[in-house]
């Protein structure tokens, strides 16, 4: 059991220590003090404020000497070395009867811990670690991340509890009882002390535990319990310590930590499932994020090395997050997912083609990122409803499957390939057939079998409207070669390319047949 533990289930009101690192030792209560201490631990003894200020107390060897000054402490009190002196209510008797009390206490606790790591090894995810320790506890918990993003919760919450009832709806944590906690001290108490802490002020007339969970040293969310059914006590609290620390081992392994431990943002991920209950959650997440709102955006699948896996795609979203300022990314288990804005469109048409081709192409670092690493992004269609995110997304990897052999370095734009992503998004051959016109067909199965080249030079005549010089030069070919096949192309398929219609049909056809690869 931690030395601070023991302080706070005696109920000290006060304590100065020799050395600040003593609270965190893990201590032996018995009263045989010349019983064997393990390496681990320290031996915990008790001596009065008369014999500590005589010098009569003296610790030995790894052993604490727990003094108690009465109801408080006296002013100018030095303590130095392996000493804590506290204040509590209780006279010595009193005090120490409930210190003798402990060992067996302790053996309690050591149970609890045992069932809370039964808790940790039986479950599955969050959800299952937070039903099986609010069980433990004996009270209702809350799982969050950095970002403020509810990972799981367990246990029955006072339907008067409005804040808590908004977060468990809404599926984050308010930025309003996050600044709360801030104002009232709370969080600064717990990230000073690196340990559990009972808030000093009630919320709809209870107190909360708040635990910051830490992993590898990162801040990777909170661990809270509300004193509902039970009250908590210094036991309590460095159990909850405990069980904050086995749910960080499970948000690392589920890479769901947030971005502020670079684990990908969870407002992104939520956008790109489409799971934000509604906009004004969803807006008020976003306005905590560093993406700028009410713009334009871009959606941007990252791909690279086959089967990579999470992890890989982490490590990039930290350096595309360094390249493209103003941008959110997530990681997923086959690509890496990043929300860019492109700014506001204030031309009288649409220019949010032109902006998101500046704001990718002409950006050498992100580029470069890509080339070193042997990367490829596709981009989606513009927009400026956030709510589209799961479509985007879903745009931009059809784009990527559409791509067979995409050049590293390089970024794709999904309305520069719109047919080939089309093609790769319909599935079913019957249904990319019935978009297709037989007369290109033909003519595309004419050329393979006669090496003729009709279909190429039926394309440049559209893609060069009105200037057959251009159009031969495209394909090198003499101009009355060109002119020769232009009338072929009308007797033998019967398309005539001076045809409005005969051209669209033409044009999308061919878009169509070259993203089916055909």
């Amino acid at each position: 059991m931690k030395l601070r533990t023991v302080l706070n289930e005696l109920a000290c009101t006060e304590w100065r220590v020799g050395k600040e690192e003593l609270l965190d030792e893990d201590v032996l209560l018995t009263p045989e003090y010349g019983t064997n201490i393990p390496p681990e631990a320290r031996l915990l003894r008790m001596a009065r404020l008369s014999d500590f200020q005589e010098g009569s107390a003296r610790p030995a060897e790894r052993h604490i000497m727990l003094v108690l000054a009465g109801k408080e402490i006296p002013e100018g009190l030095r303590v130095g070395g392996a000493f804590v002196v506290v204040a509590a209510r209780q006279n010595y008797e009193d005090f120490r009867a409930a210190f003798l009390d402990l060992p067996a206490k302790a053996a309690v606790l050591e149970l609890r811990r045992d069932r809370m790591f039964d808790a940790f090894l039986s479950s599955y995810d969050l959800n299952q670690f937070a039903r099986r320790s609010s069980a433990v506890l004996g009270n209702p918990v809350i799982i969050t991340n950095a970002d403020l993003r509810l990972l799981a919760s367990a246990g029955d919450f006072p339907e008067d509890a409005k804040d808590v009832q908004q977060v468990l709806s809404q599926g984050y944590l308010t930025e309003e009882v996050n600044s709360s906690l801030e104002v009232d001290g709370t969080l600064p108490a717990v990230r000073h002390a690196r340990h559990a802490v009972i808030s000093n002020v009630e919320r709809y007339g209870r107190h909360w535990v708040t635990s910051i969970i830490y992993y590898h040293h990162l801040e990777m969310g909170r661990y809270d319990v509300l004193e509902k059914d039970r009250p908590i006590t210094g036991f309590d609290l460095e159990l909850v310590d405990y069980a904050g620390r086995l749910a960080g081992v499970m948000i690392d392994r589920l890479g769901a930590a947030g971005e502020r431990v670079g684990a990908g943002s969870s407002v992104l991920h939520d956008l790109v499932e489409g799971s934000f209950v509604n906009e004004q959650t969803m807006r008020a997440q976003l306005l905590m994020t560093h993406l700028p709102v009410d713009v334009s955006y871009v959606l941007l699948v990252v791909t690279g090395q086959r089967n990579a896996d999470k992890d890989y795609h982490a490590r990039i979203g930290t350096m595309a997050a360094r390249s493209l300022r103003n941008c959110l990314w997530c990681a997923r288990e086959n690509c890496l997912v990043v929300l860019t804005s492109i700014g506001r469109n204030d031309a009288a048409g649409y220019d949010d083609y032109a902006r998101a081709q500046r704001r990718l192409s002409v950006n050498k670092a992100f580029i470069t990122m890509l080339e070193n690493n042997e990367l490829s992004a596709f981009a989606s269609e513009p927009f400026d409803d956030l709510s589209k995110c799961p479509g985007r997304f879903q745009e931009a990897r059809d784009l990527a499957e559409a791509i067979r052999d995409p050049e590293p370095g390089r970024c794709y734009y999904f309305w520069e390939h719109r047919f080939a992503a089309l093609a790769s998004a319909s599935g079913s051959p019957d249904k990319l057939e019935m978009l297709l016109d037989k007369r290109v067909v033909a003519m595309a199965d004419y050329d393979r079998e006669h090496g003729t080249a009709y279909l190429q030079t039926a394309i440049m005549s559209v893609r060069h409207p009105g200037s057959p010089a251009d159009a031969a030069q495209a394909l090198n070919v003499h101009r009355n070669t060109y002119f020769y096949r232009v009338n072929k192309v009308r007797e033998l398929f019967l398309l005539d390319l001076k045809d409005g219609d005969d051209r669209l049909a033409l044009s999308f056809s061919a878009s169509i047949m070259e993203g089916m690869g055909r």
